[in-house]
Formats: structure tokens, sequence, C-alpha cells
């Protein structure tokens, strides 16, 4: 596999994991202890990894489609 291509899938694999950890617990502690200003971080965060994960998602589609994912 090319370097550029597993790099696509080690930041996509991060961010995935990153995206259900905030979704799966840190919400829920921000929640319980009362802190909207954490919550919001915790919000606007987890949306930046959405956007990351659909623009990573897209290329490494690109590549599949251009390559066949070398």
């Amino acid at each position: 596999m090319k370097n550029a291509n597993y790099n696509l899938v080690k930041l996509l694999l991060a961010k995935l994991d990153d995206a259900w950890r905030v979704e799966q617990h840190y919400l829920k502690d921000a929640e319980d202890h009362d802190c909207a200003t954490c919550q919001e971080l915790l919000k606007t965060i987890l949306n930046g990894d959405r956007k990351h994960i659909e623009a990573l998602r897209q290329e490494l589609a690109k590549h599949i489609k251009e390559d066949g994912f070398k």
C-alpha cells in the first residue's frame, strides 16, 4: 500500500475513534458534570471530526477509483 493511502486510512481510523469516544463518553461526562461550555466545545470538536471523516472518506474513494488502492 502506498504511504499516502496508508496515511489516509490511519487518519480516518483515528478520527472515527475520536468521534465515537466523544459521542459515547465525553459528551455524557460533560452533561453529568453540568458544564455547558464543555458540552459546546465537544460538540464543536465532534462536528469538525465529522467533516474530516467525510473528507477522508471521499479522498479514499477517489484513490480506490483511480488506482485500485495500491
